[in-house]
């Protein structure tokens, strides 16, 4: 019977450690992907519903994206409003 004195645990000596880690890995970047693709999609929705909503409006393409960037505009201001965590300032509260 020999003895195994190399100093790794069977865990490493398997390879589940690297095994386990890159799953991880598989499992974030699928994640990303698939939201990734979910706000592409959503964009995607966006332009042909309001292509729809706008016929015979007669919008060139250039407004038609000076209207998305605003669009994209209030939406990261709302985004940005819902997760800071900044206090209102005293100033701003109005007191009776």
């Amino acid at each position: 019977m020999q003895k195994d004195d190399t100093g790794f645990s069977a865990r490493e000596k398997d390879g589940n450690g690297s095994r386990q880690a890159k799953g991880c890995l598989l499992l974030i970047a699928t994640t990303i992907l698939v939201i990734f693709a979910l706000v592409i999609a959503a964009a995607v929705g966006i332009i042909i519903v309001d292509t729809v909503s706008l016929r015979g409006e007669n919008y060139t393409l250039e407004q038609r994206v000076k209207r998305y960037k605003v669009a994209c505009q209030f939406l990261w201001l709302d985004f940005k409003d819902s997760f800071s965590k900044k206090k209102p300032d005293s100033s701003q509260v109005d007191e009776p």
